[in-house]
């Protein structure tokens, strides 16, 4: 039997995605100038997935993050659990695509 490949996304991969994504619909000024990175964030009790805009875009605001994910400190205890969490952000990616072009463009 042959061992199945797991995709596990990962911080880098999420934001390569959204550049990739970003620059396929005509809006490579968003890819390469709006767009800062996809970091966790942690407030103490919950962890955070999000989208952060260049601090020189148009549109930024300090503290306007676009959220991917969330979950408490508790629910982040195995890799299974990481996993699961940034599985959660990659389909949030393709469910808010849209949104998030809006959000970046300002």
């Amino acid at each position: 039997m042959q061992a199945r490949s797991l995709r596990v996304p990962s911080l880098q991969s999420i934001e390569r995605n959204l550049r990739r994504r970003l620059v396929a619909i005509g809006r490579d000024d968003l890819a390469l100038r709006a767009l800062d990175g996809v970091r966790f964030t942690d407030d103490g009790s919950t962890v955070y997935v999000h989208i952060f805009k260049q601090p020189s875009w148009r549109s930024y605001r300090a503290g306007d993050v676009y959220p991917l994910a969330f979950a408490d400190h508790p629910d982040l205890r195995t890799l299974a659990d990481w996993r699961a969490f940034l599985t959660e952000a990659r389909l949030l990616l393709d469910d808010d695509f849209h949104r998030i072009v809006a959000w970046l463009d300002g």
